[in-house]
């Protein structure tokens, strides 16, 4: 074989291979399949949504309950600083969702979904060196009323670890399609 044969077979195989048309790519992208992007995404709104939802909660419901009046003083205290903490954790999630929503894997090159990916993969580990302080602080904060009833206090420990058994869970997933958008 010389080289134009060569040339002639390399260009038939070329006009052989799949070219999807942009219906295709389109029917492809609608299809109701989730990437590990579309889970990674879907997971960052729905905590930005419990982070607001606990914001208003805490925020404004907490002062106004039971448990809230026990608390004497302290009350507005816990409730600002729970607001302001899940509101900090809404936002965080809600910018990593929009983040992680406007990679494209169509129009982007490989090498720019991965850095892309990187970044707010980074972004998320060091939002987390910021929270899991905040978050120790407001359990601080929060017992601090109830330091002479034990109950309370045992309840609180029992709290934080299932609370960090459920987290530790939850940021294992978040890890998990990190990598598996890696692999893809």
């Amino acid at each position: 074989m010389d080289n134009n044969e060569i040339r002639q077979t390399w260009r038939e195989a070329a006009g052989r291979a799949y070219r999807p048309s942009a219906d295709s790519l389109e029917d492809i992208y609608r299809s109701r399949k989730m990437t590990s992007l579309d889970e990674l995404a879907a997971r960052y709104r729905r905590f930005s949504i419990m982070g607001l939802s606990m914001m208003i909660v805490m925020g404004l419901l907490w002062p106004l309950s039971h448990a809230g009046e026990i608390m004497g003083s302290w009350r507005y205290v816990v409730a600002v600083s729970a607001a302001i903490y899940f509101g900090l954790c809404s936002s965080i999630d809600w910018w990593l969702y929009k983040g992680v929503s406007s990679i494209d894997c169509y129009t982007m090159t490989v090498s720019e979904v991965a850095d892309k990916a990187m970044y707010y993969r980074k972004r998320h580990l060091q939002s987390m060196i910021l929270l899991i302080p905040f978050a120790i602080a407001m359990v601080c904060i929060f017992a601090k009323p109830f330091i002479s009833d034990q109950l309370m206090i045992t309840s609180m420990i029992i709290g934080v670890i299932i609370g960090l058994v459920i987290g530790y869970r939850q940021f294992t997933l978040f890890m998990t399609s990190y990598r598996n958008l890696k692999r893809d």
